[in-house]
């Protein structure tokens, strides 16, 4: 299938399966198809997904995985701790039978692989495991990858978090803050209130020099 537009993109994202008993301590909630089709768009324009090597980290049940394969990534790894999640993104992404798409069940914060070109991810925001999204992050630049696309919840300090921790590796990156957005979670914890929550969301790109 060929995909002609960003629309087009995030129409057959609003198609990937809910997860059906999501997991508080997992923040499991499959991210707006409308934020997954910008941040994905944006990454396929710039080179950064076709016929590349793209890892999906924290995939869930496949929303992001599933993009890269539609805009022609070669080979995409769909990685997540939940088995059951991953049954899930395995059994929607199946008619994609040409497509060299591997899952794995594992920690997310402790994987290794060569030869990836670009990371895309919804980490975890941190709110019930503090800290957790940037163990995502420091995770995604262990690959080495040229390019990570990565989603955090806003907040004034977010960009230059990601600054201190880039000074810890070898590589020079350029980070930019490519928009923001507001993400719409529907009630699905018992700790929400609200029938729809909204909040702040920040989409950031890491790209290696």
């Amino acid at each position: 299938m060929v995909i002609r537009s960003k629309k087009e993109l995030e129409l057959m994202l609003s198609k990937v399966p809910r997860f059906p008993f999501p997991k508080r301590e997992l923040e499991q909630y499959v991210c707006d198809s409308r934020i997954a089709s910008e941040m994905l768009w944006h990454a396929y324009i710039s080179g950064n997904i076709t016929n590349k090597v793209v890892v999906d980290l924290g995939c869930g049940t496949g929303i992001l995985t599933y993009g890269a394969l539609l805009l022609g990534a070669t080979i995409a790894f769909c990685i997540d701790i939940d088995c059951q999640a991953l049954a899930i993104a395995r059994d929607f992404l199946r008619p994609l039978n040409d497509a060299n798409v591997f899952f794995l069940c594992s920690d997310a914060v402790k994987i290794a692989l060569r030869g990836v070109d670009t990371v895309i991810m919804n980490p975890p925001f941190g709110i019930y495991r503090r800290g957790i999204d940037m163990k995502f992050l420091a995770s995604a630049l262990n690959l080495k990858p040229h390019t990570v696309y990565t989603i955090h919840k806003f907040s004034n300090e977010l960009i230059n978090v990601i600054k201190r921790m880039l000074k810890k590796y070898k590589e020079e990156y350029v980070i930019s803050l490519l928009f923001t957005d507001v993400m719409a979670i529907p009630c699905i914890f018992e700790t929400h209130v609200k029938r729809v929550h909204r909040f702040n969301v920040a989409i950031v790109k890491i790209e290696k020099l």
